[in-house]
């Protein structure tokens, strides 16, 4: 039976040359991740470049969304009756036209950027879930999802509501995991924001 010493310095191998094949080994090991980091990286960016990367005009819902925000605050709501979805999205998308002006890209970009920040906020989600692996393949998942892409790239509020489930499972673990009163104060903002995004949330909060 071999012993430990034989298994690091077989018969036959000098001392040197046991080092030389750690020592490739580590070297192997090195290059190995820096390419997993570099293509990881690359995945990311690409992610991020879809959610702002749209050629087509603003369709039917998105130019209604648009001429609603533009209106003053307090006539949001009442205009609201033609589209019927609550006001958060809109009075969003009021003060981000008012710093980036109305040009389609402008407009589009203010989901882009919810769509960008959910990557991160995925990766929280699957560590909480099930360690680190989970959180990138969570993140794998929601970065190339047809669905998340095109959302990103819509003027619409659903990218929101995708972070807001998001949020809304980290909050309500975290609350089960330490149940005090002021745990609960994040799951319940997070609760108003999708009740003010989009109806449907009833379903999920359901």
């Amino acid at each position: 039976m071999e012993t430990n010493a034989e298994l690091i310095n077989p018969p036959g191998a000098t001392p040197t040359e046991t080092s030389n094949s750690e020592a490739t080994v580590q070297t192997n090991r090195n290059r190995a991740g820096k390419l997993l980091w570099l293509v990881l990286g690359l995945s990311i960016a690409v992610m991020i470049l879809f959610r702002f990367w749209t050629q087509s005009d603003l369709w039917l819902d998105e130019a209604l969304t648009v001429n609603i925000s533009r209106l003053p605050l307090s006539a949001i709501p009442h205009a609201l009756r033609e589209d019927g979805a609550p006001p958060l999205y809109y009075v969003l998308l009021h003060f981000w036209m008012l710093l980036f002006g109305n040009s389609d890209e402008a407009i589009r970009s203010l989901s882009g950027v919810i769509g960008a920040i959910t990557l991160p906020v995925a990766w929280l989600a699957g560590r909480r879930l099930g360690g680190k692996s989970v959180g990138w393949y969570a993140v794998v998942l929601v970065g190339f999802s047809p669905f998340a892409i095109r959302y990103s790239t819509e003027n619409r509020m659903y990218a929101l509501v995708i972070l807001e489930v998001f949020l809304g499972y980290l909050a309500v673990s975290n609350a089960l995991e330490q149940p005090k009163p002021r745990f609960l104060v994040p799951v319940g903002i997070i609760t108003a924001g999708l009740l003010y995004t989009h109806y449907w949330s009833f379903f999920v909060l359901g």
